[in-house]
């Protein structure tokens, strides 16, 4: 997708679409009805996409043009460990591996099979990759233990939906960047989000100097990505390994 809505990133880029639910942030999943319109049932797996596969060659083209180094969200519509993706996998990494002037941020909700799916030449990690799971309440906090094993350039958090408390203690010392944001579901059946909750990521990342974005709430019936917390703009991205 061409200039994703996505406050975070650039581009979203999906070489599967589909999935299959794993806990409570799946429960509204917006792939749902994204997919169901394209009259695809979304929770059965992933299937291989046919008209996305050179988009990063043209994004890094341009990347390589302007200068700026352009951020890829890889498998927003799916999860880039599915077991599912096994056989497509080793082409996604070629291509991150040639795509040199992009960075794709990989999030996931199943940190256990990062370690076996991973390219043989991953050593520290691809200084273009930066690896993320999902926490969205202290019931899911062992994905960070999980993901703070993996060698990586940049590792991260995703706090969306936010549906509850998340204290991170020492394991924040483990991340680069924590994203925060509410569930965008339908009125009757998201769960809401505490500003306290993000107040106190904010002030965890605070406390260990790490990038915090705050991606979206609900101020009254609307959907706000203005980024305030107590009156104050909190989007910002780690430092990014190519930095001079």
């Amino acid at each position: 997708m061409q200039d994703s809505k996505i406050g975070w990133t650039h581009h979203t880029w999906n070489p599967w679409w589909g999935c299959n639910k794993v806990s409570e942030a799946c429960k509204f999943c917006y792939i749902g009805p994204i997919m169901r319109r394209s009259g695809n049932e979304p929770f059965h797996g992933p299937m291989r996409t046919t008209t996305t596969w050179k988009m990063p060659f043209i994004w890094d083209r341009k990347a390589a043009e302007t200068g700026q180094r352009l951020r890829i969200f890889t498998c927003s519509m799916s999860d880039f460990f599915h077991p599912g993706a096994d056989g497509w996998r080793d082409e996604v990494w070629e291509i991150i591996r040639r795509c040199a002037n992009l960075d794709f941020l990989i999030l996931t909700k199943r940190p256990e099979l990062i370690l076996e799916r991973l390219p043989r030449d991953w050593g520290k990690g691809y200084r273009n990759v930066w690896l993320g799971v999902t926490i969205e309440d202290q019931s899911q906090i062992q994905r960070l233990d999980l993901l703070a094993k993996i060698p990586a350039a940049i590792r991260f958090v995703s706090a969306e939906p936010l549906l509850g408390p998340v204290r991170f203690g020492r394991r924040i010392e483990k991340l680069d960047w924590v994203i925060t944001g509410c569930e965008n579901a339908a009125k009757e059946s998201r769960r809401g989000m505490s500003t306290d909750w993000v107040r106190s990521i904010r002030d965890e990342c605070d406390a260990a100097s790490v990038s915090l974005f705050h991606k979206q709430y609900f101020q009254g019936t609307t959907l706000t990505f203005d980024g305030l917390i107590d009156g104050v703009v909190r989007q910002s991205w780690p430092r990014s390994p190519f930095a001079r």
